[in-house]
């Protein structure tokens, strides 16, 4: 007699060819697949050097579905380093003449999720990207991407488990932040 299967989520899978999402109680994801982690993707201990795995998948995922509708998916930045993210905070300040000014739009390195390797930003140049990021703002769940805050079109994160709906946006980032501080 063989063991009852379990109902236990263990990954969910992207196929390759198509970007459809399959959750996975045995095994691992198909060589044809991408996994895609089994819940939001939060930030770990170590500093990472590039785009976190699970992130770098679920964008691929979104990316390869927009293009099957015929929507091209760039991004203008993800990963970066914590002192590429502290030179933008620090130009973000000179510009707006406050750090709490500047945080509604740029976070200190050791808050954004840029360098964790947990964000993406959609290209952002004209009305053919924010169509873009509309795009994925409107399917990203089913990859578990979601775009964060409301005064910024292009920046999604992977904040929910694939399939499953986004949490509500914050206004900024500075509001994120403190909301984060009260929990």
């Amino acid at each position: 007699m063989s063991p009852a299967k379990s109902n236990t989520v263990l990954d969910y899978c992207a196929k390759k060819s198509d970007s459809v999402v399959r959750a996975i109680t045995e095994g691992t994801c198909k060589k044809s697949e991408r996994s895609l982690g089994k819940a939001p993707i939060e930030p770990t201990g170590k500093r990472p050097n590039a785009l976190h795995p699970l992130m770098k998948n679920r964008w691929l995922a979104a990316q390869n579905a927009a293009k099957l509708e015929g929507v091209v998916l760039k991004y203008s930045t993800a990963f970066r380093s914590l002192s590429f993210q502290r030179y933008l905070f620090q130009q973000e300040v000179k510009e707006t003449g406050s750090r709490k000014e500047a945080m509604k739009e740029v976070l200190p390195p050791k808050i954004s999720m840029h360098p964790w390797g947990l964000a993406i930003d959609v290209l952002r140049f004209n009305s053919v990207d924010k169509k873009r990021a509309k795009w994925l703002q409107k399917n990203g769940y089913k990859w578990g991407l979601c775009r964060r805050y409301d005064n910024e079109f292009w920046h999604f994160e992977p904040r929910t488990t694939p399939g499953t709906p986004c949490p509500p946006r914050q206004p900024d980032a500075l509001s994120a932040y403190y909301e984060s501080k009260e929990n």
